[in-house]
């Protein structure tokens, strides 16, 4: 089971609806964010932060975009192994996102039920089960 959230976002009130939204869920859910990419490397590779069951990672984001991120994070074999989903506004990035690494991308939802219904499935699944996970998400609409 997904325990171990991590977001990095930019947007102080995506950043708090998705707590709240894991804390719904389970309050025993850890959750942890930073405001952009490097912020997230940074506490990576210093330790500063246990590594995270699952990083969500905003595209657009000053100093260094999802994108860019992304690399960084498959470029330090320690962190190679996290799944990422990129996580945004836009809804055209889900094919660039798979092909960059990414498990998936997620369009951020219009509802707090939306995210929910979402992070719920992504919590009680083990990491080794993501990948199909979000494909019969993906194939249910």
């Amino acid at each position: 089971m997904i325990k171990n959230f991590f977001l990095v976002d930019d947007d102080p009130d995506d950043t708090g609806m998705f707590a709240e939204v894991l804390h719904s869920i389970d309050p025993s859910l850890k959750f942890g964010f930073t405001h952009n990419g490097w912020e997230l490397i940074n506490k990576l590779k210093t330790g500063e932060m246990a590594d995270p069951h699952i990083i969500f990672l905003d595209i657009n984001m000053p100093e260094i975009n999802g994108w860019e991120c992304l690399k960084q994070l498959d470029k330090i074999n320690k962190l190679h192994s996290i799944p990422v989903i990129m996580y945004s506004a836009s809804q055209h990035d889900a094919e660039r996102a798979v092909k960059a690494g990414a498990l998936c991308h997620y369009q951020k939802p219009a509802s707090f039920q939306l995210l929910k219904e979402f992070l719920e499935l992504i919590s009680a699944t083990s990491r080794r089960n993501l990948r199909r996970v979000i494909k019969e998400i993906q194939q249910t609409g």
